[in-house]
């Protein structure tokens, strides 16, 4: 029961720990280098988080890139998507394991 209980919590860690992964991307303008371009530039008037989505949803720019300055963050958490699945056999070897015992 307590390894249920424990591969449980750390389950709905990696299931907090997987969220924003929109947040990483940007519209942009490439400029035919592999890493090169401009970001489309904010809309007057918004805030720069929400002008980012803004530009997304829109379908403004040439393109659609990780934000350079974000891309150690989405390394790791390509990372930890594959933790995930980790976590969710174990949980799921915790739980057989269990109900075979009280089988």
């Amino acid at each position: 029961m307590q390894e249920v209980a424990k591969q449980a919590r750390l389950l709905q860690a990696s299931r907090v720990g997987y969220r924003g992964r929109d947040d990483l991307y940007e519209a942009f303008h490439p400029d035919g280098t592999r890493e090169g371009g401009e970001p489309v530039p904010p809309i007057r008037g918004l805030s720069p988080e929400t002008s980012r989505r803004t530009n997304l949803a829109l379908g403004r720019g040439d393109g659609i890139r990780i934000q350079p300055s974000r891309m150690e963050e989405a390394g790791q958490m390509h990372t930890d998507y594959f933790a995930v699945w980790d976590r969710s056999r174990a949980y799921a070897a915790a739980v057989l394991a269990l109900l075979r015992a009280h089988a």
